[in-house]
């Protein structure tokens, strides 16, 4: 076999490896870090709010009175269900901890009527309490728990590599819509939407266990309304809304995915049946328990594809002396 020859067979070869070690590395695995674990995590204040059903950590302060937290906390969990790094004041209201029998506390959508909820959940806080007196708050240093400006660098550089990403999804905008139609193969489709009124909005053709990102881009409010169909229900644990230069996030209908604002205000009130990170909370927005389950990068390539490619270059490399030296 001539030079020549073996060159048109191996060269498609080793361009088809590269671009496939490119591809693997441009996006690799990732979920929201050190939010893991909440459903809502805050880097500023929190105020009037009533339903977090899992666990809440907030880096500022809290105000607000007849509120539920935590009581979808996954069982075995002993970590605090509420984390404050500033001053909290709740009047009324509950701290919920982890069932006491082991059951699956995400089975289903709240309110949760399959098991007995656990009333014995406590919170943290770094500043001043003026709760209830019956509500079981200990101050703590709270970098034991969690570091709200160390999050939020991460989980910023993480929202900017995704809102940087290719979209390799389509995006309708039909009858008072929007419509996210995949490709029915990628383990990551990533719709990049140009608008920030996210009214009706459907999902479809997006292949089983798929992660989904949804960049929306442009600055000011984000609004959620309408009404959500096709594939973000039951896809909703790997739906993620990446919203990175919102400044508000109002939360108007029944949300089916996550939410990462790092610097957005969430209010409105509807139902997020996800995971929310945001800079703050100012409403009776409801907080449901879905944690964001991230996305796994397709594994690098075994060593002997790598073998492959190094021997593909020296081959290319060695026709290209023979050549100089004809």
């Amino acid at each position: 076999m001539t030079i020549s020859t073996l060159m048109q067979r191996v060269l498609p070869l080793v361009l088809g490896v590269g671009a496939m070690c490119a591809a693997q590395a441009a996006v690799p695995s990732f979920d929201l870090g050190p939010a893991n674990g909440y459903s809502a995590y805050f880097y500023g204040n929190a105020s009037n709010f009533t339903d977090i059903e899992g666990r809440l950590a907030v880096g500022g302060n809290v105000i607000t009175s007849g509120a539920s937290i935590g009581y979808r906390t996954p069982y075995g969990v002993t970590a605090p269900s509420l984390v404050v790094g500033g001053n909290v004041k709740l009047s009324g209201g509950d701290i919920y901890a982890a069932p006491l029998t082991n059951v699956n506390t995400n089975a289903s959508i709240g309110p949760v009527t399959e098991y007995t909820k656990n009333y014995n959940g406590y919170g943290v806080y770094g500043g001043v309490n003026t709760s209830s007196s019956y509500l079981a708050l200990n101050k703590a240093d709270i970098s034991a728990y969690t570091n709200f400006g160390a999050a939020k660098a991460q989980l910023t550089s993480l929202s900017s590599t995704l809102n940087s990403q290719a979209a390799n999804g389509t995006v309708n905008f039909a009858s008072g819509g929007i419509e996210l139609v995949g490709n029915n193969s990628a383990g990551l489709q990533v719709f990049n939407v140009n608008t920030r009124n996210l009214s009706n909005l459907s999902l479809s053709n997006v292949r089983d266990g798929a992660t989904v990102v949804i960049n929306v881009t442009g600055t000011g409010d984000v609004v959620f309304g309408g009404g959500q169909d096709g594939l973000l229900e039951r896809l909703r644990a790997n739906v993620l809304f990446n919203l990175n230069d919102a400044s508000d996030v109002k939360i108007n209908t029944f949300v089916w995915g996550s939410v990462l604002a790092n610097n957005g205000v969430l209010s409105g009130a509807g139902h997020l049946e996800g995971s929310v990170v945001a800079r703050a909370l100012v409403s009776a927005v409801e907080i449901g328990y879905e944690p964001f389950k991230g996305y796994v990068a397709t594994p690098v390539p075994e060593p002997e594809t790598y073998a492959m490619l190094l021997g593909g270059l020296a081959l290319m490399g060695v026709a290209a002396r023979r050549r100089r030296n004809a």
